[in-house]
């Protein structure tokens, strides 16, 4: 994927590899890019942020944004309360976070819970027949 895009120093590509692995292991850790890129031996901040941007096609802010949802997504399926999911999620309120997660996803964090509890619930082959039966 890196071969794609522009010719980046080694330094430069290990430190965009560094963040996204940081940010993938620990989503709910709260940093900012300066705090991501501090104990890294890498040129100019603002180089690297633009390269994480054409690598990844994502701000450093929005794919962890992008990996707290995802992961928040998972809070939601074992039945964690909205609240504090979003609280995890570093959103002052519930409705914030379900309107990111709403923008994210097409839909709202509790459409999105009753969806896992509809697959859970209805065995694979009913829905085969179910969706038979529509035909």
């Amino acid at each position: 994927m890196l071969n794609t895009v522009k010719p980046y120093s080694r330094y430069v590509r290990d430190a965009i590899q560094c963040v996204k692995q940081h940010i993938d292991t620990n989503p709910f850790q709260f940093k900012t890019a300066a705090e991501l890129l501090d104990h890294l031996n890498t040129p100019h901040r603002n180089s690297v942020e633009k390269a994480f941007k054409d690598v990844y096609h994502f701000r450093i802010k929005e794919y962890q944004v992008k990996q707290r949802l995802y992961q928040a997504r998972k809070y939601l399926k074992d039945g964690l309360p909205k609240k504090l999911v979003a609280a995890k999620c570093y959103y002052g309120s519930s409705s914030s976070f379900c309107t990111a997660f709403k923008k994210e996803f097409g839909m709202c964090p509790t459409e999105w819970e009753n969806s896992c509890k509809e697959d859970i619930t209805v065995p694979h082959t009913a829905k085969r027949q179910t969706v038979a039966a529509k035909r």
